[in-house]
This record gives structure tokens, sequence and C-alpha cells, in this order.
């Protein structure tokens, strides 16, 4: 990974796309073993900023939640982003906050896209929501990054998804009603000056959020982790990113666990 920086194979000049300076610059590479790997080195090596990002055509190793493999071919966007580690972000909220901003932006965009708690971003549509995004945090050090992978031409069938996943995927190319596609470096450029502003100029409303982009918000669901299960309807979501749920008439929160509809196979 690091000879093949030195050698500048992050862009056809060996160097990051770099709009102004005050705004995030965004590393590209053909291909990498992991996007995440490759932003700390970048990191510790004081060439990644806060918002600054990195951005692999393709993957061999990339990983999703509980170190799972995560499916990488060449058309989707795979990218790492550096977060501050402050504010939202110095705590548990960082996970439904990034999902939020990015769930934003690309309703912005034009696609219908909701927050699964506590890391996924669903598309919805008349056969019910899908599976589009993931998203990964990582901290090393005083370093935060958020890997994400977003199914733009591409999408795992079933055989891909691991077992018990709450919902199919589908890509945002095969969404009704949305947008032209774009190649996935424009999307993801588009996508980090949107959470850029955004986050900047302070439009950032987690409760308004809630009641937007929060999937199955007011529905009866399931929580499972480490064997337990728990029904209840789902209130939203605490200042700290735990889950509200109503349960027995009580309101309790969770801060782990996979979400599922009930009723919902799994």
């Amino acid at each position: 990974m690091q000879e093949s920086i030195g050698q500048g194979s992050l862009t056809e000049k060996g160097e990051p796309v770099t709009p102004p300076w005050s705004i995030p610059r965004i590393w590209r590479l053909e291909e990498a073993g992991s996007c995440l790997d490759t932003a700390f080195w970048l990191a510790s090596h004081g060439l990644l900023r806060q918002w600054d990002s990195v951005q692999t055509g393709s993957q061999s190793c990339g990983r999703g939640q509980l170190r799972r493999h995560w499916h990488s071919p060449r058309g989707n966007v795979y990218a790492a982003l550096r977060l501050p580690l402050s504010g939202p972000f110095a705590g548990t909220a960082a996970a439904p906050w990034i999902g939020f901003l990015l769930a934003d932006a690309l309703c912005e965009l034009g696609w219908p896209v909701l927050l699964k708690w506590p890391n996924d971003l669903v598309l919805t549509s008349t056969a019910g929501p899908r599976k589009v995004a993931g998203i990964l945090l990582e901290e090393r050090g005083k370093t935060l990054v958020a890997g994400i992978g977003i199914n733009l031409y591409h999408a795992p069938d079933a055989s891909q998804m691991r077992e018990g996943a709450a919902l199919p995927a589908t890509a945002l190319a095969a969404g009704q009603g949305g947008p032209p596609s774009p190649l996935p470096e424009e999307l993801w450029q588009m996508l980090v000056m949107q959470i850029f502003s955004a986050y900047k100029k302070g439009c950032c409303d987690f409760g308004q959020w809630q009641e937007r982009l929060l999937l199955w918000r007011g529905c009866q669901v399931r929580l499972k982790d480490a064997g337990h299960e728990v029904c209840g309807r789902l209130e939203g979501l605490a200042p700290d990113g735990a889950i509200r749920l109503r349960v027995d008439g009580l309101c309790r929160e969770w801060l782990n666990g996979s979400l599922y509809l009930s009723g919902s196979l799994s």
C-alpha cells in the first residue's frame, strides 16, 4: 500500500484531486486493498485532513460490519471519509450522524433514501426498501474514518448477502424515477460537497432528520442483539444515537443491535 502511494498511483500524476484548499480533497486510486486502510495510512503521514477522503475504483479486501467481506465490483462508490473527532462525531452518535448526512445528500440529488439504524442506507420504492449503501466507522488513535460503500450500478444478489440480512440489496441506477446515474467519481464529489457544506453551515437538525429520514419510524420492529430479541414501536433516536423503542408502554434505549420490521423473516 505504501509503495503504490509513493509511486503516485493515486491519480495519473500522483496527486489528489484538489479543489481550493479550503474545501475537502479527494485522493483517487484505480484499485486498493481497502479504502479504509489507505485513508489511515495517508492520515498517519499528514496527507488526509478532516473531511478529506479516498476513493477507489475497486477493492480486493473491502470490509463491512464484523469484518465481513464487502463485495466491490467496479462501477460502485467505495470511499473513506475522515471525520472530525468533535461535536456529534466524538461519541456514539457518529454513525447515525454521518448516515443522516449521507442520506440527506442523496435525497437532495434526487434519490429517495432513508437511514436504517444504525449504519445502512436504503432506497425506497413500491417494492419496499432495499439496502443501497453501508457505512463502517473505524477509529485509530485520534483519527476517525467512515468507510462508505454505495451500490451505484451493481448490487449483491441474495447469495452474497449475510445470512439473516434484514433487507435485499439494490443499486441506485435500478431505482424508478431517480436522476440519471453519474459516474462513481462524479457522485462521490457531489456527495462530499453536499455533506461538507451542510455540516459547516450548521444545516443539521437531528430531530428533523429522524422525522424525514429514519426508516420504520412509528412502526413495530424487532431488535436482535447477541441472541436476545425485543419487539416494540420505533420512536426515534436518542441524542447519543441510541435507538428508542416503546416496549410494554415504556420507552427504552439500545446502542447496539440489528433491526427488522416486525413480521419480516430473518
